[in-house]
């Protein structure tokens, strides 16, 4: 094989895999969005199950609001 049929084959192989990958990842996405967390015993979802878990909401405050909408746009 010549070089040019190598580096074809290689974006070829590259190709199909990234779309394997992302297809595997929606898939599993859609299988943890079907979970509905809390539900296990029939209760209705609470405020502090729907908070997130591992992040901290940011907030700004007035300061950084401030100088927000003065910036140039």
């Amino acid at each position: 094989m010549d070089f040019i049929s190598i580096l074809a084959t290689i974006l070829l192989f590259t190709t199909v895999a990234t779309l394997a990958v992302a297809l595997a990842a929606y898939a599993a996405f859609k299988m943890r969005e079907r979970r509905k967390p809390g539900q296990k015993g029939g209760a209705a979802t609470s405020t502090a199950a729907l908070e997130p878990i591992f992040l901290e909401r940011y907030v700004p405050d007035d300061v950084e609001i401030e100088a927000a909408s003065d910036a140039p746009h």
